[in-house]
């Protein structure tokens, strides 16, 4: 399951109607994310990092030059950067139930982990993502840094839109990257991210960076859409908050 997917997947137009579990947590009164420090210990992000690399040799390189013109979620937004399918130890971190009942007690949201993953490499100058919303079975998007490619100014990093929250992405495209409030994400840090209504994109990259991350969707358990929680009978993994 990815973040972003093709236009068969996009919401031309836009109405902001969450629902109630997700306007009434914790998560959605702090702006809509939440960066975590520690999620995971440092033998897990060098088991990470590993899998990663071994992925990225097979990963294709994507390139979407202009955005369409959805206006909601999903859609197909332009892009360029590296993408992989992750393997058993991103599924075993990210889809265990442990991962979900942390996500549960950091954002106030009953969340099952969608899909099984995925590694994106920002790796050449002027890789990029351009602002978006996440796709319906991407309620919420849970991201972790396996490298410290933060520097000065905005290269490279996330970009979030809290106060367009209730704004067609066509007014965040016309607002500018300036409206925005930048995420830097240092090695091992996370970002909980309600990508589904708040539009976000990573600003293009700068020669010498080079940005990879973990990343996996989650869909809300709300009381109008029934899903059922994920298992996982992987070894235990170290989650701390």
């Amino acid at each position: 399951m990815q973040a972003i997917s093709d236009r068969s997947m996009a919401v031309s137009n836009w109405h902001f109607s969450p629902p109630n579990e997700i306007l009434q947590s914790r998560l959605f009164a702090a702006g809509g994310y939440l960066v975590v420090c520690g999620l995971f210990d440092e033998e897990t992000l060098q088991g990470m990092r590993a899998e990663a690399d071994v992925v990225r040799p097979e990963a294709p390189r994507v390139f979407v030059e202009d955005s369409d013109g959805t206006e909601g979620r999903g859609g197909y937004p332009a892009r360029a950067y590296r993408s992989g399918p992750a393997r058993d130890l991103h599924w075993a971190l990210y889809g265990c139930q442990q991962m979900a009942e942390t996500l549960g007690r950091l954002c106030g949201i009953t969340v099952s982990a969608t899909g099984g993953g995925t590694y994106i490499y920002y790796e050449e100058p002027g890789d990029f993502l351009a602002v978006h919303r996440d796709v319906v079975d991407c309620d919420l998007a849970v991201i972790t840094s396996l490298t410290d490619s933060r520097v000065d100014g905005s290269a490279g990093e996330l970009v979030v839109y809290p106060e367009f929250i209730r704004e067609p992405l066509s007014k965040v495209r016309t607002a500018g990257r300036t409206s925005g409030t930048l995420v830097p994400l240092g090695r091992g840090q996370t970002i909980i991210l309600l990508g589904g209504i708040v539009p976000h994109e990573v600003a293009p990259m700068c020669a010498g960076q080079e940005r990879i991350v973990a990343i996996n969707c989650y869909r809300a358990q709300t009381a109008d859409v029934l899903h059922s929680d994920p298992s996982s009978s992987a070894t235990t993994v170290s989650l701390t908050e």
